[in-house]
């Protein structure tokens, strides 16, 4: 029974790095780690952040007064694990790409923009996952949640739009009137017509420091819950941004969490080409925030990330959330731009969707 209690307790990442390190032969963290992560295809800055959760958990230990050490178990470490490991083989993995959630959300984005012809359907589509898993994990803006939701990327208003439908906050049927005259629905939400949306956005560059300021107050008034901003990559451009960034660390904002759709377009071009934004995570770590990058279009992976900050962040995280234009359905080019499908592509992408 303990066992199977403190199995709940740990994310995928910490199991997997509690399972490995007995083979680490004396290493360096860094040098685990590493190893690990091309081993495991997971990123090296989860599983940073993760090892020193269960350094501070008392369960390995590598560096102690001021000196780098191998990575090894703690005594309490090796007991856990001589419980966990035989346990967690006959775990089975909640299966992600079978959560209809996930496919119904992107699939009501899609029939937004094919069936409307307006609001911003790429943009929208790369957002899909990181909003669905958003919710999954933090409910925000909802009723009874304390978590909030700024969509600094207001474009990509399809995706929170059909997400709530998901939940049942608005009626499917409404998504049918985005962008059209007297719809609650517009291209970018509207806080006025749509408490859900909770502010209105879509003067780019603006909402990081909106969250900032909603956690900061949290904080100051002792409030629980997590300020998620999802930021487009474009908008890094501004420096409003960098001046978010600069507060949220120094006020030690642990219940900010800054997402960033990095689909590598803009406007009018590619990120890098107008102004180039790497190397951006360096560029984050550097203003004193823990970065993270990881894969923007697979929920399993983007759930465990949110489910370990929701109970272990000790100041404010950057996740870096690499996507496509596409949202990742195959018959669609990785890099549309301006676009909207024809019917016949319309019924290819709904079947990619369903079948992924």
């Amino acid at each position: 029974m303990l066992a199977k209690l403190l199995l709940k307790a740990l994310n995928e990442d910490q199991l997997l790095i509690l399972s490995n390190i007995k083979g680490s032969r004396n290493l360096p963290a860094s040098s685990f780690l590493r190893k690990l992560s091309k081993a495991s295809d997971v990123s090296l800055s989860s599983l940073k952040l993760n090892s020193r959760i269960l350094r501070e958990f008392g369960l390995l230990t590598y560096y102690t007064a001021g000196k780098t050490r191998p990575i090894k178990l703690t005594a309490t470490g090796r007991m856990l694990v001589d419980m966990l490991v035989p346990l967690k083989e006959h775990v089975s993995k909640k299966s992600f790409s079978e959560d209809q959630a996930f496919k119904g959300a992107k699939t009501k984005v899609l029939k937004q923009g094919f069936s409307t012809g307006v609001g911003h359907l790429p943009s929208s589509l790369s957002a899909s996952d990181l909003i669905a898993s958003i919710f999954r994990v933090f409910s925000p803006n909802m009723v009874n949640s304390c978590n909030s939701l700024v969509l600094s990327k207001g474009h990509a208003a399809s995706a929170l739009y059909a997400m709530l439908a998901e939940e049942k906050a608005i009626d499917e049927e409404e998504l049918l009137s985005l962008g059209s005259l007297g719809s609650r629905l517009q291209s970018h939400p509207e806080r006025k017509y749509l408490p859900e949306a909770l502010v209105s956005t879509g003067s780019l560059g603006q909402g990081l420091s909106i969250g900032v300021g909603i956690a900061l107050g949290k904080k100051i008034k002792r409030e629980e819950g997590k300020v998620i901003v999802l930021l487009g990559d474009g908008e890094l451009n501004e420096g409003q941004i960098w001046e978010a960034a600069m507060s949220g660390a120094h006020h030690t904002l642990d219940n900010l969490i800054a997402i960033v759709d990095r689909n590598l377009l803009q406007l009018n071009g590619n990120t890098e080409e107008i102004k180039r934004l790497e190397p951006l995570e360096e560029k984050w770590s550097s203003f004193g925030w823990e970065t993270m990058v990881t894969d923007g279009h697979d929920p399993e992976k983007l759930v465990r990330i949110f489910e370990q900050l929701k109970s272990n962040q000790t100041r404010p995280v950057a996740v870096i959330a690499l996507t496509e234009r596409s949202g990742g359905i195959k018959s669609f080019k990785k890099n549309l731009f301006h676009y909207v499908p024809t019917p016949e592509e319309y019924e290819r992408a709904v079947i990619d969707i369903n079948e992924s």
